[in-house]
């Protein structure tokens, strides 16, 4: 019985630690569902990451457990608007992955509360410039941002059933009001 627990606790560690050094690895994929989006005019030049496990499978707590973790642990306002943005980006990509297997109402969900990690990103990045931290590189990794996500949501909006679209809507308003935040 030993055995199982030590077993358990190197395999979890190895997992978060694993996971933390990963969450700054993008890759780009050949066939990409997520982040291609040929029907748009405009191709916004912004990878977003691939989300790692979705909310629908049975250890997605872990994963939530884990980014809770790091979020506490980061104190520095960029380094945090850093990680919200990272995770803003991961949720909106989850979505979409959510949406092309037919979860239209976790696809919802998990886009929003994307968009609320990507309010907290603007919410630190404006903290970091009241301590007189220069936020250049973090704000211009923001609107780029902004404009990828605005364009997935359009995406979203098209495929989304009829039912859902309007929740697909109300998340593409929010984004009025963080540009004009990114903007001051």
């Amino acid at each position: 019985m030993k055995k199982f627990y030590l077993l358990t606790a190197v395999f979890l560690i190895l997992f978060l630690s694993f996971n933390s050094f990963s969450a700054q690895i993008y890759a780009q994929e050949e066939n990409s569902v997520a982040s291609s989006s040929s029907e748009s005019e405009t191709n916004v030049k912004y990878e977003l990451p691939y989300p790692g496990i979705l909310p629908d499978n049975p250890l997605y707590f872990l994963r939530a457990i884990r980014d809770r973790i790091i979020d506490i642990l980061i104190s520095d306002p960029l380094k945090k608007a850093e990680f919200y943005l990272l995770q803003a980006d991961k949720r909106l990509n989850a979505g979409i992955y959510l949406l092309n297997k037919g979860k239209d109402s976790l696809a919802l969900s998990t886009v929003s509360k994307g968009e609320n990690y990507f309010e907290q990103a603007i919410d630190k990045l404006k903290e970091a410039r009241a301590q007189g931290q220069d936020a250049g590189a973090i704000q211009g990794n923001l609107k780029s941002a902004l404009k990828k996500h605005k364009q997935e949501l359009e995406n979203l909006i098209k495929k989304a059933d009829v039912d859902f679209k309007t929740g697909f809507e109300k998340e593409q308003k929010r984004f009025i009001n963080f540009e004009e935040r990114l903007s001051n």
